[in-house]
């Protein structure tokens, strides 16, 4: 069988060159993705990093005021969530517009290392909070690992954001 197998990255460029070809074609179609991919950066990232600011600054409060920060800070789980699957969604878009230009950049898996590292913190966060909720008397010690997590995501948050940047320069 003289057949040669088509490696994985070329059989998904074909695959995808429909849209790829769309995709660079169509002004109003780079526009919805773009900006969907960065309002969801912006909604939730914006509300992940204010949280992890209030969070930071909580970390000489009193209970009392953490407590009613957790519970703050819970209500907004769901909106960054929502702003990373927008962001998401798009950003396989974007990937797919230029499947070998992406998946051959080391900046481009740094970034989805960095999507990975802030999506494992945020379970982590969201697993301390619960903890601290359900039994204040752990608050003083939750708080040290809440405050730990908020400088992570703070920094991975932007570190996302710069690997975006980079990747327009590529």
């Amino acid at each position: 069988c003289g057949e040669t197998e088509m490696p994985l990255l070329e059989t998904l460029e074909l695959v995808l060159k429909p849209w790829a070809k769309f995709y660079a074609k169509s002004s109003p179609t780079q526009t919805v993705v773009m900006f969907t991919h960065i309002a969801g950066m912006l909604g939730g990232g914006g509300l992940a990093i204010a949280a992890d600011r209030a969070m930071w600054k909580a970390r000489t409060a009193t209970d009392e005021v953490r407590s009613r920060l957790l519970a703050e800070v819970g209500s907004i789980h769901r909106p960054v969530i929502i702003g990373l699957t927008m962001s998401a969604l798009s950003g396989v878009l974007l990937t797919a517009s230029d499947l070998a230009t992406f998946v051959t950049s080391p900046v481009w898996w740094v970034k989805m290392a960095a999507i990975a590292l802030l999506l494992a913190n945020g379970a982590w966060l969201q697993s301390v909070e619960r903890g601290a909720q359900k039994a204040p008397s752990t608050m003083a010690a939750a708080w040290q690992k809440l405050s730990v997590s908020s400088r992570i995501s703070y920094t991975l948050w932007f570190a996302v954001a710069l690997g975006g940047v980079l990747l327009t320069n590529i």
